[in-house]
């Protein structure tokens, strides 16, 4: 066997209960801090502030600073990953569950960043930090964007949850952060890398299908779509069987029950990982169960070894150049493994 090293997330009710519970007293604070500037609370947006530049978002129009220097990412993904790339000066993000809170194929965070956990949205430690632009996929945003607008500029974008192609959202990103050149020359590098990958290795992509497999705290799920460990192999030229096949393209994954393992017999190569996201606990039980069983043994791909873990923190949290880099990496170990 090869060994290499959705649906959007709910918010946790108890979570989203807290939050709640807060509300009014950050309705005071924001107020609080208002009176103290001499003005009622900013509207969605913000201020117009003097060299302010006007970006349209999914969720409204925000007046974001030329060069701003106190920025928040409220994902962990594009916001964080994008922002420490540039090096902008991102003062707080989102970080990952797990024991990784930054994937490691970015820089590491400057002094004094602050990391704001795992879906775990505060408006006073907002406030309190005093950002100049905040940042967040819509699925972070919407629900609070209002109260968020009015603590500083707030831009929305769209990742894989919504159906978005990871290269056009990373670009909005680095627009919004203000280095639309330096991002779109990673982009460039990137499909550059692309293309000496289904160049060197364009035997095996022809002839071999793959399934990328995530086993979660309880199930089994096939990644589909455009999360981006699925839309890196779609980027690298590979073919993926039917039994990923879904209705719908926004699907982001299909799920595998006990004694449904047989579906994947329709793919030539299998790659996995564990965890990712909010579903970190206890994957590996869940690989043991489903692995362990008469029906996985029987996949064609694991009669003839053609199986390969790889890493979460890119392949399922990635949302950047540099992950998107990482997974090409893993991909081109496990095709330089497989018989012409």
């Amino acid at each position: 066997m090869l060994l290499a090293p959705d649906r959007p997330r709910p918010v946790r009710t108890a979570a989203r209960s807290a939050l709640d519970r807060r509300g009014f007293l950050t309705a005071g604070v924001l107020a609080g801090v208002a009176a103290a500037a001499g003005c009622s609370p900013a509207g969605p947006g913000g201020e117009p502030a003097a060299g302010g530049r006007t970006v349209e978002h999914p969720l409204g129009t925000a007046v974001v600073p030329e060069a701003p220097q106190r920025i928040v990412s409220l994902d962990s993904n594009g916001g964080l990953q994008v922002g420490l790339e540039l090096g902008v000066p991102l003062i707080a993000s989102e970080t990952l569950q797990g024991t990784a809170p930054v994937p490691p194929y970015l820089p590491a965070p400057a002094a004094g960043f602050t990391p704001l956990g795992f879906n775990q949205l505060n408006l006073e430690q907002l406030v309190a930090m005093g950002p100049d632009l905040i940042i967040g996929n819509t699925q972070r945003v919407e629900e609070h964007y209002d109260r968020l607008a009015a603590i500083a500029p707030t831009v929305a974008y769209e990742n894989a949850g919504r159906g978005a192609v990871w290269q056009d959202a990373v670009r909005t990103i680095g627009d919004v952060f203000g280095a639309g050149a330096e991002i779109d020359r990673r982009l460039a590098a990137y499909a550059e890398r692309v293309d000496r990958v289904r160049s060197a290795h364009a035997e095996v992509i022809d002839r071999y299908t793959v399934a990328l497999l995530r086993f979660t705290t309880d199930e089994l799920r096939i990644v589909r779509g455009q999360v981006f460990g699925s839309a890196v192999l779609a980027d690298a030229g590979m073919t993926r069987p039917p039994s990923t096949d879904l209705a719908s393209p926004q699907q982001t994954y299909v799920p595998i029950g006990d004694e449904t393992v047989g579906v994947l017999a329709d793919a030539d190569v299998l790659l996995y990982f564990l965890g990712g996201g909010g579903l970190v606990d206890e994957a590996d039980t869940t690989f043991e169960r489903y692995t362990a069983g008469g029906l996985w043994e029987q996949l064609p791909a694991v009669r003839a070894g053609r199986v390969a873990q790889v890493d979460p923190l890119a392949w399922w949290d990635g949302y950047s150049v540099s992950a998107g880099l990482a997974c090409l990496d893993e991909l081109e170990r496990v095709l330089g493994g497989l018989p012409r």
